[in-house]
């Protein structure tokens, strides 16, 4: 779904391959299909991901269907609450909402929100779409009993904590180590999260698996120097900083036949 500066697309091919490999996905079984958000970059992602997952959820029976990462305090709580619950809705309860605080600058700049109170927002947020999904204001409760699934993303004590604290599952990112993630399941554990908890992995099955790496080298190449190297500079000024992040990346991927990418899992 992603239509950048370097590799433009139109928004209806975009729409149109997505639904097919939805379809296929659906066909072999798979549990979920996953999509992103972000906005106003040259890097191109989706900024409308439920419109994208309610396209996919007339073309299919029994996917799941998630969002990796959908920007929370970037929304309006009760249009958002009542989005979502009407996603659940015409899916049939197959919505699972990964729930993020965004991190680029002039997302927030130009939507005229201030980053500095993302958490504050988030918090309100999800308070807001937890009482919409429990009736409130005379509002349509969602189709799946309990409510759709939440998975908090990131890796940081406060997200873990927010998790925890609200039963929500935690969505870590790739660039984990084993160690990283022991660590981090064992406080969500301590503080009381029961809930399940999920991973990105990168994984290529089959011939090819240089290939691909390669092609992650680059994206987070670009997505490192552009966002997460850049503090009070562009990023790409700190190479040795990118490095260290690009190489925690790529050590992660899974690849090779089923059987290796499944013991490397």
């Amino acid at each position: 779904m992603q239509s950048t500066a370097a590799g433009p697309g139109l928004h209806r091919t975009l729409y149109r391959r997505f639904g097919e490999d939805a379809q296929l996905a659906d066909r072999l079984g798979y549990a979920a299909v996953w999509i992103g958000e972000h906005r106003v970059w040259y890097d191109g992602w989706c900024p409308a991901p439920l419109h994208a997952l309610a396209y996919v959820a007339g073309l299919t029976e029994r996917i799941h269907l998630g969002t990796a990462m959908y920007l929370v305090p970037q929304h309006d709580a009760a249009g958002a609450a009542r989005t979502l619950a009407q996603l659940d809705e015409i899916s049939g309860g197959r919505l699972e909402l990964g729930a993020g605080l965004g991190y680029r600058d002039p997302e927030f700049d130009a939507l005229g929100l201030r980053r500095d109170r993302r958490g504050k927002l988030m918090d309100a947020n999800l308070d807001a779409i937890e009482a919409a999904w429990a009736g409130a204001d005379g509002e349509q409760p969602p189709t799946k009993r309990p409510a759709p699934l939440i998975w908090m993303g990131g890796m940081a004590p406060q997200a873990i904590a927010r998790a925890a604290r609200r039963g929500y599952g935690l969505l870590l990112p790739q660039t984990l180590s084993l160690d990283e993630v022991r660590r981090i399941v064992e406080s969500y554990r301590e503080q009381g999260g029961a809930a399940p908890i999920g991973m990105l992995r990168e994984i290529w099955v089959g011939e090819g698996g240089e290939r691909h790496a390669r092609r992650v080298s680059l994206h987070l190449t670009e997505e490192a120097g552009s966002w997460w190297a850049m503090k009070d500079s562009f990023g790409f000024a700190a190479p040795e900083q990118i490095a260290k992040q690009v190489a925690r990346g790529v050590s992660g991927i899974a690849t090779g036949g089923a059987d290796a990418v499944a013991e490397r899992l």
